[in-house]
């Protein structure tokens, strides 16, 4: 009984990965413990569309700023199959000890994604 409520979680954990993005959101260069009110860094996103025949464009991905602002993006390339990747530069609004994140949205009937991403301040 065991190995069959074993072997159905595993079933569902990878049910669940065939329907979502996979978002990774990082700092682009050397990462700094806190942010000060109008620093700039670079965020680089990447996405992996583990479903491979997602219906909803790259390009229609949204980014939902607090506390911080997008100064620019580069367009999105994709750097292996399914993978793809972004750089935001950004600007930090928030002051010290308020909320600065950017969350990455793709609504899809497959699940999508809303991952957001804090930044220190």
């Amino acid at each position: 009984m065991k190995k069959i409520v074993f072997l159905s979680l595993l079933f569902a954990i990878g049910l669940v990965r065939l329907f979502a993005c996979e978002p990774i959101i990082t700092i682009d260069g050397k990462e700094k413990s806190k942010y000060k009110t109008n620093e700039e860094l670079i965020i680089k996103v990447q996405i992996t569309l583990t479903h491979r025949n997602c219906n909803v464009d790259i390009k229609n991905t949204k980014f939902d700023a607090e506390g911080i602002k997008i100064l620019s993006a580069t367009d999105w390339k994709e750097s292996e199959p399914g993978v793809w990747e972004r750089k935001l530069k950004v600007k930090v609004t928030a002051k010290k000890g308020q909320t600065a994140k950017i969350t990455v949205i793709r609504a899809c009937s497959k699940g999508g994604c809303n991952q957001p991403f804090v930044i220190p301040t």
